[in-house]
C-alpha cells in the first residue's frame, strides 16, 4: 500500500493556499467574485515572502494562519512559529480556518478550470500514482472534495482507492487505513513533506520516506539526519516501489 500526502508531495498549490489565506477573513462570494489569477495578482510581495517562510513550518491550514501576523515575516524558526501560532485565539483561528474554507469551495464553484490550474503535479507523480493504481490512498490536510477533484483533472481519479482529508492526525489515520486492508503497517509505504508526520508514522512501523521535494526548514533537515529520517528526492519517483 502507497501512502502519500497531497500538498507538496503530489502536486503544487503555492498560490492557491496563499490566496486562500490571504483572504480568510473576508467575505467568501465577495471575494470569489474575482478570479483566481486577479486575487493570486493581488498579493503583496510582503505576505507571500511570509506565507513562504510560514509554509515550511505549517501542516494544517491552521497554521497558515499565522501568515496574516506581520511579525512572521522576521520568522527565526520552530518556537517562534510556536509563539505566534499560540497567540491566534481559537475563535478566531476557527474563524479564518472556516473562512479560508469557504473561500476555497466558491472559488472551486465559480472558477473552477481556473483554480484547478492553480495544482500543478509534480514531476514524476503522475508515472507513481498509475504504476501504482488501486494501490494509493491520500492522507491530507486538504479537503477532500478538492483533492478528488483535482485528481480527476489531471486523469488520475482511478489511481486513488480512498482519500482521508483535512486529517490532523496521519499517525492514527495510516493505522486504521493499514487495518482496513487487512495488513500491517510494515506493508505501507508513506510519503509526506513534513518531518514530524513522517517521523510519527514511522515510529508505526511503517517504511516512512521524507519528501525532500516539498516545505520544510534548517531546523528539519538537521533533526533529519539526527534521526536518520530516509529522504525520497523527486528523481527517485520513477522507481519507487510500495
Amino acid at each position: 500500500m502507497l501512502i502519500l500526502d497531497f500538498d507538496g508531495v503530489v502536486c503544487d498549490a503555492f498560490e492557491e493556499c496563499a490566496v486562500v489565506t490571504r483572504h480568510a477573513g473576508d467575505a467568501a462570494a465577495a471575494t470569489a467574485a474575482k478570479s483566481p489569477a486577479e486575487l493570486a495578482a493581488g498579493l503583496a510581495p510582503a505576505f507571500l515572502d511570509r506565507f513562504r517562510a510560514v509554509r515550511r513550518h505549517s501542516r494544517l491550514l491552521d497554521h497558515f494562519m499565522v501568515a496574516l501576523d506581520p511579525r512572521s515575516e522576521r520568522l527565526g524558526g520552530q518556537e517562534e512559529f510556536d509563539a505566534l501560532f499560540s497567540a491566534i485565539p481559537d475563535e478566531r483561528r476557527e474563524r479564518l480556518v472556516a473562512g479560508a474554507t469557504a473561500l476555497r469551495a466558491e472559488l472551486r464553484r465559480r472558477h473552477r478550470a481556473e483554480w484547478l490550474g492553480m495544482h500543478r503535479l509534480y514531476p514524476g507523480v503522475r508515472g507513481l500514482l498509475e504504476r501504482h493504481a488501486g494501490r494509493v490512498s491520500i492522507v491530507t490536510a486538504k479537503d477532500e472534495t478538492s483533492v478528488r477533484e483535482i485528481l480527476a483533472h489531471h486523469g488520475l481519479g482511478g489511481a486513488v482507492v480512498s482519500v482521508v482529508g483535512e486529517c490532523a492526525d496521519k499517525r492514527a489515520a495510516v493505522l486504521e487505513l493499514v487495518a482496513e486492508d487487512g495488513l500491517r503497517p510494515e506493508h505501507t509505504t508513506f510519503v509526506d513533506d513534513n518531518l514530524r508526520n513522517a517521523l510519527q508514522v514511522r515510529d508505526t512501523g511503517a517504511r516512512a520516506l521524507w519528501a525532500y521535494w516539498g516545505y520544510h526548514t534548517a531546523d528539519d533537515v538537521r533533526k533529519s539526519l539526527r534521526r536518520r529520517v530516509a529522504r525520497l528526492y523527486l528523481p527517485e519517483l520513477a522507481g519507487l516501489s510500495a
